[in-house]
């Protein structure tokens, strides 16, 4: 019998926060500016209300379905073979962001400060630290979470403040210059980013308040959202957003810039210290997923077996499927988004609509979520 892990509404918010900074700071920002020119930044706060909507989807079947995963409730809607069918497309779904955030890693350790380490070195170490990490289990990961999380959110502060004598504000204006269409695409696509946040129903089941889960996803996607959007656009004031585009990474240059009255200076490895260990509790937690997640689908008892040889899954993913930059670039462009959206919003959402056809579930279920952080429910759903 598998153990029945818990985690706190606190661990739930800072490990949504740390794999959105960590899936999309690394990744999204160059892009996004490729997409939304100087209006980037408005994209990352139209991401974020989509993502806040998408969220109540999955609040509301996390306790529609108590104890139950998507994995799990996929079954439970559809039946035992089509709905193991649905449900695997969301591990394998974490399978490769996990490898998408260690790759996108490794380049810019390799790029930027071990350029005569190969590459296959940086990532096997990286994932030999995600396997002990995911092996843990996640209240593990949700404790250091609480610790990394704040410094990691109070650095978007401090970096803000050492850019100010760098930015020119100018260079966002004129405002809506292309009008609405690079801002609607840009939120769209980091949205998928974002997404990845449906490891929510993930957490949902061992929360100790699971009726706190779209509180959970609305306080780590704003916090999130937040970071992403002091990157985004302190990369264009700081560089112009013609210049951000070619950034190998948007906020490491912005480290490097970055200045206390021109004595303290060149911050970036601090901060690199900070993302590395985010990067690693992020990709232990996508790691952690898939193995549940496989476990649910294959009924075994452990998920913790399957750990290692997940990690090595994705080791073999993140050497072969993507051998240059920019091919991983095109990648995350154009492929990964469409897949986001498949499985982030449309096998969600068909779940949530074949759940009503089929009637399946507990009804008036709504109310029992939490949309206010001081309320009080009479009757709470107890893991």
């Amino acid at each position: 019998m598998r153990r029945v892990e818990q985690i706190s509404t606190n661990q739930f918010v800072w490990m949504l926060f740390i794999i959105i900074t960590s899936v999309t700071v690394l990744q999204a920002p160059g892009i996004l500016i490729k997409t939304g020119h100087r209006d980037a930044w408005i994209a990352v706060i139209g991401g974020v209300i989509l993502d806040v909507m998408l969220a109540l989807a999955y609040a509301y079947m996390g306790v529609r379905f108590p104890k139950e995963n998507f994995v799990q409730y996929s079954s439970t809607i559809l039946g035992r073979g089509v709905g193991k069918v649905v449900g695997l497309c969301f591990p394998l779904f974490f399978l490769l962001a996990c490898v998408l955030v260690m790759r996108s890693l490794g380049m810019i350790i390799h790029t930027a400060f071990l350029p005569k380490t190969p590459l296959p070195i940086i990532t096997f170490s990286g994932f030999a630290v995600v396997a002990y990490a995911a092996r843990k289990g996640i209240e593990v990961i949700g404790r250091i979470a609480e610790i990394l999380g704040p410094i990691y959110f109070a650095s978007a502060f401090v970096v803000s403040f050492m850019l100010m004598s760098s930015a020119d504000i100018d260079r966002i204006r004129p405002l809506l210059e292309d009008g609405l269409e690079p801002i609607i695409r840009g939120s769209f696509y980091i949205v998928s980013f974002y997404g990845i946040c449906i490891m929510m129903a993930m957490f949902i089941p061992i929360c100790n308040r699971p009726e706190n889960g779209f509180l959970a996803k609305f306080g780590g996607v704003t916090m999130g959202g937040f970071l992403v959007g002091v990157v985004v656009f302190f990369s264009i004031v700081v560089f112009g957003y013609k210049q951000a585009i070619n950034k190998i990474s948007p906020s490491l240059a912005l480290l490097r810039t970055a200045s206390v009255s021109h004595f303290l200076e060149r911050f970036e490895m601090l901060w690199m210290l900070t993302a590395v260990g985010a990067a690693i509790m992020a990709s232990a937690q996508l790691i952690w997923a898939f193995s549940v997640g496989l476990a649910d689908t294959f009924g075994l008892k452990d998920y913790k077996p399957l750990i290692l040889s997940s990690a090595l899954v994705a080791v073999v993913l993140e050497e072969t499927s993507f051998p240059s930059q920019p091919m991983n670039a095109e990648f995350l462009q154009f492929t990964f988004p469409c897949i986001a959206f498949f499985v982030e919003t449309v096998l969600e959402l068909l779940l949530l609509l074949f759940a009503f056809v089929l009637k399946k579930g507990e009804k008036n279920s709504f109310r029992s979520i939490n949309f206010w952080p001081f309320r009080r429910n009479k009757k709470q759903i107890r893991v």
